[in-house]
């Protein structure tokens, strides 16, 4: 047999331990107790001693983050809601809590307040795996189940407020002309902002400061005076001028009152989720879980024994036919028959034809086997008894950080599609993910050995990346 092995992944590579001032307490030895219990998926344990450390700073977001993925993963989903909330009242572009928002709306079965915050992630890192097949989740669910979305509060609508009085188009073009000095415009946008004549999405001013308005803001200016550019393409360079301090506003208000604003939206956010709760259950809706991880190995663990995994891993790869081969000028074409299991209930990514890339991946590669070259070819068979290779798509542990399991040359194929190591819970793998270790195992079961390049498939070690988990 030979092991595929992926690379433990470390907590530390996921959350870096936040700084905290010095107190009577330390709670930079407690939040890395908390994470001992966390990576174990001890989640009760973690979230006591995460709620210690926010007794003693109430507002620190890794804190807050690494709670509400406890009680997200505990299935506490208004809980973790309101945590991953209190995250966004004061980072509102947290990529992980807005997905995390996406998270607890999909468990409480409002799919279009998930998709909104999914939308809103995406924006900020749209390549992500994670994020994407969230998306993806929210589209299918919204489509198969239409539902009647729950009445959410104005006040916490996120909505860019964007508007424009038209009067102020012929004050822009003059500027663009030239007309009116870079301290006159930026005085009246200053007096139009401060009065709610413009009203725009706020930004934080940067410690960097320019004192002249960039040549591209004013071709911005002239052109939305024109209707060439939108009001979202113009309000971009009042932004810019905004953050860049050219434009400095005087928000007039008192920290008691930012805080007093942040209460009473956190108030109607918790009315807010009460409603969802009562109408989920009203509406008797069938709600869909966006993480299907935890559904798919309880079905297989439930399931597994009927395929006798234990006794066909333990057999010899001898009890398998070999393969045949036969030489074409000069080349041995080596034939593999492949049965092919099937893929473990409630799996929503289809790895099947991922094995189809394998295969095609080693019938390209120049392989040489007695001295002279050599080509695979693989064709599935549903006889078991005539395969010289059985695949297995397994997601129980088969070893600590092993991947998967092949035997050289003929034999069983096991593949892993998930594991404990990215947050205590079980998480499924991504399909490139899955491939990569299929492609592996595939080379085992031809009769390829490890290798020493970290660059080739062979190479016996491998970072595995998510497809669901927060912290993947």
């Amino acid at each position: 047999m030979r092991a595929f092995l992926g690379v433990i992944l470390l907590f530390s590579s996921f959350i870096s331990v936040p700084v905290f001032s010095q107190t009577l307490g330390d709670p930079q030895i407690m939040f890395k107790q908390a994470n001992e219990h966390f990576v174990k998926g001890e989640y009760n344990e973690a979230i006591v001693t995460y709620d210690n450390i926010l007794e003693i700073a109430p507002n620190n977001i890794s804190t807050l983050k690494m709670k509400a993925i406890a009680l997200s993963n505990s299935g506490y989903h208004e809980k973790s809601l309101k945590e991953f909330f209190k995250i966004l009242q004061y980072q509102p572009d947290d990529v992980t809590a807005l997905t995390g928002m996406g998270i607890g709306f999909g468990n409480l079965g409002e799919y279009q307040e998930a998709k909104y915050y999914f939308e809103e992630a995406a924006k900020r890192k749209p390549d992500s795996v994670v994020i994407n097949n969230y998306k993806e989740f929210t589209d299918k669910v919204i489509a198969k189940y239409p539902y009647s979305a729950t009445e959410k509060p104005d006040r916490l609508e996120k909505k860019e407020t964007i508007k424009i009085p038209d009067w102020v188009k012929p004050v822009a073009k003059w500027w663009s002309e030239g007309q009116i000095e870079d301290v006159e415009f930026a005085s009246a946008l200053l007096y139009m902002i401060e009065n709610k004549i413009i009203q725009i999405p706020p930004v934080e001013t940067k410690s960097e400061k320019v004192e002249k308005i960039p040549d591209w803001i004013r071709n911005n200016a002239s052109w939305w005076a024109e209707n060439a550019i939108n009001d979202q393409d113009f309000v971009s360079g009042i932004q810019y001028m905004v953050e860049k301090g050219i434009i400095v506003i005087n928000i007039k208000k008192s920290q008691d009152e930012i805080q007093k604003e942040k209460d009473y939206d956190f108030y109607l956010f918790e009315k807010y989720l009460h409603s969802i709760s009562k109408n989920v259950a009203d509406e008797k809706r069938y709600i869909e879980y966006p993480n299907p991880s935890q559904d798919v190995i309880k079905k297989f663990l439930r399931d597994y024994i009927k395929w006798n995994f234990e006794e066909e891993v333990k057999s010899a790869s001898s009890n398998f036919p070999d393969p045949t081969y036969e030489i074409i000028d000069d080349v041995y074409v080596i034939h593999y028959k492949v049965f092919v299991n099937e893929q473990p209930t409630g799996l929503p990514l289809n790895h099947v034809s991922t094995l189809q890339n394998s295969f095609l991946f080693w019938k390209n590669q120049e392989l040489s086997t007695n001295g002279q070259k050599a080509r695979m070819e693989f064709e599935i068979t549903n006889q078991k008894q005539d395969a010289n290779v059985w695949v297995t798509w397994v997601v129980r542990d088969i070893g600590q950080g092993v991947l998967g399991h092949a035997h050289l040359g003929k034999g069983v194929v096991e593949v892993t599609l998930g594991d404990y190591n990215c947050d205590g819970s079980f998480q499924l793998y991504d399909v490139k993910t899955v491939e990569k270790i299929m492609t592996h195992e595939l080379g085992h079961s031809i009769g390829l050995a490890h290798v020493s390049d970290p660059n080739n498939i062979m190479y016996p070690s491998l970072k595995p990346n998510y497809a669901y988990c927060l912290l993947g």
